[in-house]
């Protein structure tokens, strides 16, 4: 790439203050220098050096941009001609050169600018990025990495997130759905189907049950099995065949032993056996599932037309 004949670039190492002229330029006032973009006045022009510099003040910082550039000043005539004056080569150089100078510095930033990619209507950057842009308001403005990393943060992360504020669907379903394993999990309809089809019609796993031997005198029975309920309705009790009402016995120490008013007699065979659904779902009594009459461990179900 050639060196552009309007400026030179240079790179500052926070200890050189010298940087060489290797434009052509027809007054010192046309040479200007800035810093990061930022133009300075802090430097003077050394024309003993056999390359003309510029000398600043203060040493750029490490990795700081310092470009010295030619601006001729294109609202200052440099030669004024008269009627009748003696036309001299020095006057035309002078007057062509400032003509040339400005021509030169036009194109440097014509070239530098922004325009469109050949033969498209879009615009391009040639891969340099877009700086010093304001945050967008319409629709169509480019937007700011600022911006955009603000709005982003505001989004639900795909790879997973935790949410804020409530999460209002609109009307619209949630997909896709695992089988939940912790207890604040959202569920699934299958998981929920599954649930109260095993609630309501008993489809879970079979009750269990405990056989017992009376000897007339024991009224405490201990059960081998995670029981449903403290409720003594809650189990069918037979004692030689024969239901046991149950009013006649209660569940006591937590619902691991079963306990009768009257010991069973000597030799009888006692079945104390769960009632209904494996594990035990407290229904509230309000809660509109066909209709649920009662206490609902003794409810009686309405479900589909059948009680």
């Amino acid at each position: 790439m050639s060196t552009p004949p309007t400026y030179n670039d240079y790179t500052g190492d926070g200890s050189n203050t010298f940087f060489p002229i290797n434009f052509e330029y027809l007054e010192d006032e046309h040479v200007t220098v800035a810093v990061d973009g930022v133009d300075t006045s802090a430097f003077t022009i050394n024309t003993d050096q056999p390359t003309k510099r510029v000398e600043m003040t203060t040493a750029p910082g490490i990795g700081a941009n310092v470009r010295v550039r030619r601006k001729s000043q294109r609202d200052v005539d440099l030669v004024d001609f008269e009627n009748g004056s003696v036309l001299t080569e020095s006057e035309l150089d002078r007057a062509y050169r400032h003509n040339r100078y400005l021509h030169q510095e036009i194109g440097e930033l014509n070239d530098a600018s922004l325009q469109k990619k050949e033969g498209s209507n879009n615009f391009t950057a040639k891969g340099n990025k877009l700086v010093d842009l304001a945050d967008p308001t319409d629709p169509q403005d480019a937007a700011t990495k600022n911006y955009v990393d603000t709005a982003d943060a505001l989004k639900v992360d795909k790879a997973g997130d935790s949410m804020t504020g409530a999460l209002a669907m609109g009307g619209n379903r949630i997909t896709g759905l695992g089988t939940p394993t912790d207890t604040t999990d959202a569920a699934n309809k299958t998981y929920v189907d599954s649930n109260i089809s095993s609630a309501v019609s008993g489809t879970g796993a079979a009750p269990d049950f405990n056989k017992f031997t009376g000897d007339g005198s024991s009224t405490d029975f201990s059960l081998t099995f995670q029981t449903n309920s403290l409720t003594s309705t809650a189990y069918l009790v037979t004692i030689d065949g024969v239901v046991v009402d149950p009013e006649d016995y209660t569940l006591i120490g937590g619902a691991s032993t079963l306990r009768f008013t009257t010991p069973p007699g000597n030799l009888t065979e006692v079945i104390i056996v769960e009632r209904g659904f494996k594990t035990q779902v407290e229904i509230p009594t309000d809660y509109d599932y066909g209709s649920i009459v009662g206490d609902p461990v003794t409810a009686s179900y309405s479900y589909g037309g059948i009680a």
